[in-house]
């Protein structure tokens, strides 16, 4: 019988269990339809300013930091919000209002119109900022204690899938119809997830105090003081920011590169980041392996950063497309142990009251070292040349895996 309600006991946990709850279904295909939207959507934004602005990597820089920028306030002090309203109505408020700031972008497309590009990025971003973490707060709510590790695998398996699938038909869409089409596409999926949110059962409000901004600063300082009094952490998150000190630059430079150096187009590009898709989903397979799943996960985070860094060197040393997709399907692969064990060193050594706070605290360290990487993209594309800043940005990652493996503790 499907259960359609919010989470009650039960003895179900599998994957095929969890899909016969009936409002995680309709939460999880909605998701699916939007994720491959905004395939269609990012690869839009980027090859629309490069072409409004001539290949200007400095423009793309703004862009892409216009979209990181307000993940850092929203994400830190978001959360009040969360657990002031229904999160299932503030989902279809979200997916409902980019319907419309999708829509904006091609009259500002069609007039060559900068910063209301930007502007427009920033609250898509914004409004993503809310959406996500409602989502990931909803998800205990309809399903039972021990289906949550089944329904949270489908949720990030959702994103491989959109990966791999949503760039590549984008492409092919971008290349044969115009800019137009991928805005009206994801347009359309966000109101596709909100008609699927708004059939979900109803969702009570969690019945929890509305926590003010001044607790949420407090709650940061105690994420801050616990992470700056355990090494491990330390480490872990100075390894991390130097990271993407290097590897938040690819987010700026990728379509330039692309494009100047190789001559290549829509369909090309977008294929690039189907080929990391297929990667993660077969490093999420490798994962499965038990000579690698049993390794400690300071070895898999450091050798996972180490080869997706040499996976990006290899990017920027590549003599044809080829090589390219080559070397992305490999980075792709590694970034998946690297990701998990970097999200287990965290889980195994922090209590779960903190654990909403160091997520948020070194989430917001991640951001803040990729909008540095982002700003000085540009000067680095213009001083160094852009197959140089891409092999640079390798260097940095093989950097920090250097650092974590000297100074990061084996977690038992």
């Amino acid at each position: 019988m499907e259960q359609d309600h919010v989470a009650t006991q039960s003895n179900r946990g599998g994957t095929l269990q969890v899909m016969r709850n009936g409002s995680f279904r309709r939460l999880w295909f909605g998701q699916l339809i939007s994720q491959f939207g905004d395939g269609f959507y990012w690869l839009a934004i980027m090859l629309g300013v490069s072409a409004i602005t001539n290949k200007s990597v400095q423009a793309i820089g703004f862009v892409s930091m216009a979209f990181m920028l307000p993940q850092l306030p929203i994400g830190l002090f978001g959360s009040p919000l969360v657990d002031m309203v229904n999160r299932r109505k503030l989902m279809v408020a979200a997916d409902s209002l980019r319907v419309l700031t999708t829509l904006m972008f091609i009259p500002a497309y069609k007039i060559g119109w900068l910063p209301g590009i930007y502007i427009l990025a920033m609250l898509q971003s914004s409004i993503a900022g809310f959406f996500i973490p409602a989502k990931n707060a909803l998800i205990p709510q309809i399903v039972v204690e021990n289906e949550l590790l089944s329904a949270n695998t489908l949720s990030q398996a959702t994103q491989v899938g959109a990966l791999i699938f949503g760039p590549a038909t984008a492409g092919f869409a971008i290349q044969r119809f115009g800019l137009d089409v991928a805005f009206v596409v994801d347009s359309l999926t966000f109101a596709l997830s909100a008609i699927f949110v708004l059939s979900m059962a109803p969702v009570p409000n969690v019945g929890e105090a509305a926590r003010s901004f001044r607790q949420s600063w407090m709650d940061l300082k105690e994420g801050l003081w616990f992470i700056l009094s355990n090494k491990t952490l330390t480490t872990l998150s100075l390894t991390v920011g130097v990271l993407f000190l290097g590897l938040g630059a690819v987010n700026v430079l990728w379509v330039p590169y692309m494009q100047i150096v190789f001559g290549l187009g829509a369909e090309k590009i977008g294929f690039i980041d189907a080929i990391q898709g297929v990667g993660m989903l077969l490093g999420t397979l490798l994962m499965s392996v038990g000579f690698v799943r049993n390794r400690n996960e300071k070895w898999l985070l450091v050798a996972g950063i180490a080869i997706v860094s040499f996976g990006f060197m290899g990017i920027g040393l590549a003599p044809n497309y080829t090589f390219i997709l080559g070397a992305t399907l490999i980075a792709g692969v590694a970034a998946v142990p690297a990701e998990g064990s970097f999200m287990t060193i965290i889980q195994k050594i922090t209590p779960d009251a903190l654990m909403g706070r160091i997520n948020g605290t070194i989430g917001g360290f991640i951001n803040g070292a990729m909008l540095v990487s982002m700003a000085l993209a540009p000067l680095a594309a213009n001083v160094l040349g852009l197959r140089e800043s891409y092999v640079a940005c390798g260097v940095m990652g093989l950097a920090a895996a250097i650092l974590g493996a000297a100074i990061i503790e084996e977690i038992v």
